[in-house]
């Protein structure tokens, strides 16, 4: 792509936005579907009797309440896109990450409708395309766009990356790009992917801190399907042995019992939030209490096996 490359105005930054309204329609309609269903489990489970199918419209309620916040997130990543052309820097904003690429660093621009259409693996839903393809004559490429055709493409070489956005003006940008190129850099820049906010938290990049919320999850799944599964099989009046009072056994409702599970979530949810924010400032903390957690539920699930055979 060809521009004349002598400025018509005073260098100000200049921001560029990509058509989005496809995109968050799509995006809010993940998400009012995921909260639409966390809303009818949830209806099920609140006032239904404790057993294992409850625990089952819980679980489903949860992972639909998370699935809903993971499409919310994306969605607004979509509505914030933009491409801002500052002095030196063309930045790309996609929710709260920016990709700074300098200037100077750009080495051709290719209109998308001079290339074959790419395949993007990565979030792939009508009118958003976030991930990476290889792409004819330009080679591996992230993808920060989201054009409905490819005549809406236009694809930036770097020496290092290359990055495929959507830009509707494509004679309009590439002038503002070549008449900041033509004068030539102010300060030197780096060329960089960041996070800001709770995304640029060190834990989504640790995959140990990460493997140990997992597994301190699927622990605290377990404990709760083995409570709800076998509470429906108790007497209304138990024995207590759980927690230990010096070898003396109480008698109560069995409702006490469910707050094993009850314990095991609040640890959960407790230790993750704690240990991520932990885990910002002292690793080896952090994740010793996130691993923590898998092992209190083993402790709490142990503890949970000798009351209900003991009741």
């Amino acid at each position: 792509m060809h521009a004349s490359t002598r400025p018509r105005r005073t260098l100000e930054p200049v921001a560029f936005r990509p058509p989005r309204a496809l995109g968050v329609i799509a995006g809010g309609g993940f998400t009012a579907w995921a909260l639409i269903a966390a809303g009818l489990a949830a209806r099920t489970a609140l006032g239904a009797q404790a057993e294992f199918k409850t625990f089952l419209a819980w679980l489903v309620t949860g992972l639909c309440l998370a699935l809903a916040v993971v499409f919310a997130n994306w969605t607004y990543a979509v509505f914030s896109m933009a491409y801002l052309v500052d002095r030196d820097t063309l930045t790309i904003r996609w929710g709260s990450r920016r990709i700074v690429v300098p200037i100077e660093a750009i080495q051709r621009m290719v209109p998308g409708r001079t290339l074959d259409e790419a395949h993007v693996s990565g979030l792939n839903w009508w009118g958003c395309h976030i991930g990476g393809s290889d792409v004819k004559r330009v080679g591996y490429t992230l993808f920060y766009s989201t054009h409905s055709s490819p005549d809406e493409l236009l694809y930036l070489v770097t020496n290092d990356e290359s990055y495929a956005i959507t830009v509707l003006d494509q004679a309009a940008f590439a002038e503002e790009i070549q008449a900041r190129a033509a004068l030539g850099a102010v300060e030197p820049h780096v060329q960089r992917s960041e996070a800001t906010g709770l995304a640029a938290l060190p834990f989504w990049r640790d995959q140990h801190a990460l493997a140990a919320v997992g597994l301190g999850a699927l622990a605290c799944a377990i404990l709760g399907g083995f409570v709800f599964a076998r509470y429906p099989g108790l007497p209304r009046v138990v024995e207590l042995s759980f927690p230990a009072l010096g070898g003396v056994v109480r008698v109560g409702d069995k409702e006490e019992l469910l707050r094993i599970a009850y314990v095991g979530a609040g640890i959960l949810g407790v230790n993750t939030i704690i240990g991520m924010l932990l885990h910002a400032r002292e690793r080896a903390a952090g994740l010793w209490l996130m691993a923590s957690t898998g092992l209190l539920q083993v402790v709490l699930l142990a503890a949970a096996v000798v009351a209900f055979g003991r009741a």
